[in-house]
């Protein structure tokens, strides 16, 4: 997160809640892949998961507690001029689960800097409220739950897939699109990207590492249909590919 802040990048926090209604940087809605602790949590309050550590991907304990939203808008205060939007905030709660006290908190922990963060997902009826309740967060759109079990497979299909995303989250800033789904598209003749950016809109293509296979045509070809920004669990691998192709075009 720091890093990213520094160097003027984009990033993802995922968001849970707990208990006593805080928003905690989780991408599980339970605690043990994570953390040092068990169950769900929405089970536990604040403090309790204060006195927890951070899992790394290995399983290890860390030093470090998890993370509260709180805690990451403090950072982006600390770094000052942010791009807007640069932080992604990827809420994993469902519509019905916002009460207006979550909502509340999100406003407020937020206050002046909302500009700086997106809310993004896969549910756009939870993405409006959260906007709603936090005058201008940035809102974006993933349409995975359209085409995660059934994909296109022709143009006719890519075609009507683009115009539903568009129908259902029409003043979305970005859209964040399955790389595979954007590459399968340009196979067929339809540029996904090109689509979504009719509406003024960016595009973030997921989720791109440097150790899958032809990454660098894969990236060339990402770039070329002008997606805006990828997507990596790698970027420092991943950050030298990129200036090097979009220094070739």
């Amino acid at each position: 997160l720091e890093a990213a802040l520094r160097a003027g990048a984009a990033c993802e926090v995922d968001l849970v809640a707990t208990a006593d209604g805080h928003f905690l940087c989780l991408h599980d809605l339970t605690l043990d892949a994570e953390t040092t602790g068990t169950g769900p949590v929405a089970a536990l309050d604040r403090i309790e998961i204060e006195r927890l550590r951070q899992r790394a991907p290995d399983g290890r304990p860390l030093a470090e507690p998890p993370l509260f939203l709180d805690e990451v808008v403090a950072a982006v205060r600390r770094h000052g001029a942010v791009p807007p939007g640069s932080v992604q905030l990827d809420v994993k709660l469902a519509e019905p689960d916002l009460t207006p006290a979550l909502l509340a908190t999100l406003a407020l922990v937020l206050g002046d800097d909302t500009a700086c963060f997106t809310a993004g997902g896969y549910d756009w009826a939870a993405i409006c409220r959260l906007a709603q309740a936090a005058p201008g967060l940035r809102r974006g759109f993933d349409p995975l739950d359209f085409h995660e079990q059934d994909p296109p497979r022709n143009a006719v299909q890519f075609r009507d897939l683009a115009e539903l995303t568009l129908s259902t989250a029409p003043n979305a800033a970005i859209y964040y699109l399955y790389a595979e789904l954007v590459l399968d598209g340009l196979d067929v003749g339809v540029n996904m990207v090109e689509r979504m950016h009719s509406r003024g809109a960016e595009v973030d293509c997921w989720t791109i590492d440097a150790d899958q296979p032809d990454v660098a045509t894969v990236l060339q070809r990402l770039i070329a249909a002008g997606c805006d920004q990828i997507t990596t669990n790698d970027p420092e691998a991943l950050a030298p590919m990129v200036a090097e192709i979009a220094a070739c075009s």
